[in-house]
């Protein structure tokens, strides 16, 4: 069997020492990496790999949390991948603040032996939450993210005006459709990201106004492409902790034991000021 290479496709904005940590767990021949680091960044970070090929992109976006913008960031890293002179067997999508738990040749072989599916891991759903994810027009997203308090403030205030209207309203519609949610990092093959690049432009017309639109994006094209793929929900794809809150909590030394012992073949997120355990676990998986 003709074994392409696999295309590690990293977003990243801050975190930079953890970035470079997961490129040197990732460099390995047999990998490709490429890094979208948000616009918003002025200064870029130094980044080195010697044995993959290492491309940080130049076509960037200003990515703010649930607004369409991070759909736009993944496509970004698609697209470069995708279209590049190289061909590869298999797109992972994850951040700057994952590490891997296993090594590379387990993870090769994990992906080898699952090469017609596509891997997913499911986020707990229900349809309530989704219709006002995806069905409510969400505006005032941008700027409820900005770096100034003032506008983050005035945007946030202004986004819970507009949604407090539609729900009084019931304005909420069914331009989306879908019955699974999923983790935004996920391990698509070739086929896939083909099909999700065909349907760009559709995909970003119907999220342009979604909230946290990038946990739907793809489940809702492969329920949508009459049969073509077969999705594989892999609860191991992934460790994260979210707790009660909306973002993970860092991972530190406490967490060590059950992480290396896990079937998980990433975890984030991780930190610089916990990187101990970073070099711990990497220090584990290349013994």
């Amino acid at each position: 069997m003709d074994k392409k290479k696999y295309a590690y496709l990293i977003i990243a904005h801050n975190e930079f020492e953890v970035l470079q940590k997961l490129i040197s767990a990732l460099d390995d021949s047999r990998n490709d990496i490429y890094v979208h680091i948000d616009k918003k960044v002025k200064t870029l970070p130094e980044l080195v790999a010697c044995q993959s090929n290492l491309f940080v992109l130049k076509k960037r976006i200003d990515v703010r949390w649930g607004h369409v913008s991070q759909i736009e960031s993944e496509y970004v890293l698609f697209e470069a991948a995708y279209y590049s002179a190289e061909s590869y067997s298999r797109y992972i999508l994850i951040s700057g603040t994952h590490i891997p738990l296993k090594s590379q040749d387990t993870i090769h072989r994990f992906f080898d032996e699952n090469s017609g599916r596509e891997i997913l891991r499911l986020i707990d759903w229900n349809r309530g939450n989704a219709n006002f994810k995806l069905n409510f027009r969400h505006y005032f997203l941008r700027s409820s993210q900005d770096a100034n308090p003032l506008i983050r403030r005035t945007g946030h205030f202004l986004w819970r005006v507009v949604c407090g209207i539609q729900k009084k309203l019931t304005l909420g519609n069914s331009k989306i459709y879908t019955i699974t949610k999923a983790n935004n990092w996920v391990a698509l093959s070739d086929a896939a990201v083909k099909f999700l690049l065909d349907k760009k432009k559709e995909v970003l017309t119907k999220f342009r106004r979604s909230f946290c639109g990038d946990e739907y994006v793809v489940p809702y094209v492969f329920e949508n492409s009459g049969g073509r793929f077969e999705a594989m929900m892999c609860e191991n794809l992934l460790f994260d902790d979210f707790g009660t809150g909306s973002r993970p909590r860092v991972l530190t030394m406490d967490d060590y034991d059950f992480l290396v012992a896990s079937d998980y073949l990433f975890a984030r997120k991780f930190s610089r000021q916990h990187e101990d355990v970073i070099d711990k676990i990497l220090e584990t998986i290349t013994k």
